[in-house]
């Protein structure tokens, strides 16, 4: 009886016990600001793109009084010549941020046609434009360069390149 007792206290212990699941989002790959690898390298992340993992980018600034960190999953990821990686993220539609409450509104709805659309790549460049929807016109064009970080999780094991057949 004691024996059945410690096995089931040892079963219930070990799965209760809490541990990091593979599919939590883990880092892959990070940039500084010139594109040189941070953390891991380009080849892993560019294997997990090919296997279908689900990516999360993040990049952020700080200026003198203020600073703002973003985390998004790109709607489109090329693999361009088997070494670098570019993403898009899906538009969005501009807000106003008030920096004295720290809070984000559509108050001023002339900012509803506008979005904001966004490239990043492996290479540490992020080319913003900011879009008018309703004239049909670019209103600015910031290209730059971040410190960014690419998150992956649920990679398959195929990691070919899809250009193949086998």
């Amino acid at each position: 009886m004691n024996r059945i007792f410690i096995a089931f206290s040892i079963i219930l212990m070990v799965s209760c016990y809490s541990e990091k699941s593979d599919s939590d989002f883990k880092i892959t790959y990070k940039n500084d600001n010139e594109g040189n690898s941070i953390i891991g390298s380009k080849e892993e992340l560019i294997n997990h793109v090919r296997g279908g993992a689900t990516i999360k980018i993040g990049w952020g600034s700080k200026g003198k009084t203020h600073s703002i960190e973003h985390l998004s999953e790109p709607i489109w990821i090329a693999v361009l010549d088997e070494s670098e990686v570019i993403a898009h993220l899906d538009a969005q539609v501009l807000s106003k941020i008030d920096w004295v409450s720290l809070s984000a509104n559509y108050a001023d709805s002339t900012l509803l046609n506008q979005e904001w659309r966004v490239v990043i790549t492996t290479k540490g460049e992020f080319d913003a434009v900011w879009y008018d929807r309703k004239n049909n016109e670019i209103l600015k064009r910031r290209p730059q360069n971040h410190v960014i970080t690419w998150f992956v999780k649920n990679s398959s094991k195929d990691n070919s390149p899809l250009f193949k057949t086998n």
